[in-house]
């Protein structure tokens, strides 16, 4: 491979110079490195174009919230669904999800800091340690995304502005999902992915188990395991979930009435309807509408 003697020489001399490592360090170093390698052919004008889009997706997020809730009015509570939500996400491999999850996350956190930079960095913080432990729980070797993470952690600790969280998070939520997918270790990926968007262009009617499973290609039971160990949440409460923000939607957007949303979102009736939407959002549905909206992180 080296015609030239002389640099051939020099090679020979580094050779002796590098300790010797066990296989498994020396291959997760290099996977490290690989997913650390920007993307071949990306500029700066499309990272910057990139940028503006996350500032601007975060920016009408946090106008939807300040709608919702006025400056002497009382704050939305941390959204511990999203988290769950992102995690799944992350597991499936699904970075556009996972990236949508994480911006309605960071507008939650931005806006309820009030400008306290500190307070979005310490959340900032918690986000990748919760990003780190992704690969760990999944059950495969968790270097690779240890290493990613430990990186990002520090860059936290070091960020200055509300923009360079925002690209270091987006960054670290990229790679994470890029490298789980990457390993294709995930059990049933393919199954689960056909049963969520199932569900998701059903579930405003009555949707069973065995439907849904038939769907994925999985036994009902097996599938009921396995849906709650990849989606962080068992199917009941994930339908419910999706029924809860599709009625939400309703009761700000239309002057539809509460039977008529709670037939339309497929809960049994109006006190049915009433019950669950409460678990979700603390409050009623007829006083969600009357104050413009609320946090939905029950579940």
């Amino acid at each position: 491979m080296c015609n030239n003697k002389n640099l051939q020489g020099k090679l020979n001399e580094r050779q002796t110079s590098v300790s010797a490592v066990d296989r498994e360090k020396l291959q997760s170093l290099a996977e490290t490195l690989y997913a650390e390698t920007p993307a071949e052919g990306e500029d700066h004008n499309e990272i910057l174009r990139r940028r503006a889009e996350r500032q601007e997706a975060i920016a009408r997020i946090i106008g939807e919230l300040k709608h919702k809730y006025p400056e002497s009015g009382k704050k939305p509570d941390y959204p511990l669904d999203k988290e769950r939500m992102l995690i799944a996400a992350l597991r499936r491999g699904n970075s556009i999800e996972a990236k949508q999850l994480l911006n309605e996350l960071l507008a939650m956190i931005i806006f309820s800091g009030q400008g306290q930079f500190k307070h979005v960095q310490l959340r900032a913080v918690e986000i990748v340690v919760l990003v780190s432990r992704v690969e760990i729980n999944h059950g495969t070797d968790g270097n690779v995304v240890m290493e990613i993470n430990c990186s990002s952690l520090k860059q936290v600790q070091d960020s200055k502005t509300i923009e360079e969280l925002t690209d270091i998070l987006h960054t670290i939520t990229d790679k994470v999902s890029n490298v789980i997918s990457s390993f294709q270790r995930i059990p049933h990926a393919a199954a689960l992915r056909k049963a969520e968007i199932f569900i998701r262009d059903n579930f405003t009617r009555k949707l069973s188990l065995k439907e849904i499973s038939s769907v994925a290609g999985l036994s009902a039971p097996y599938f009921s395991t396995i849906f709650k160990e990849e989606m962080g949440e068992n199917l009941s409460k994930y339908l419910n979930r999706l029924r809860v923000e599709k009625a939400s939607r309703l009761l700000l957007e239309t002057d539809m009435s509460l039977a008529e949303i709670a037939g339309n979102c497929c809960f049994e009736d109006q006190s049915w309807f009433s019950k669950i939407f409460k678990i979700y959002a603390g409050i009623s549905p007829g006083k969600y509408r009357n104050q413009g909206g609320g946090s939905l992180s029950g579940g």
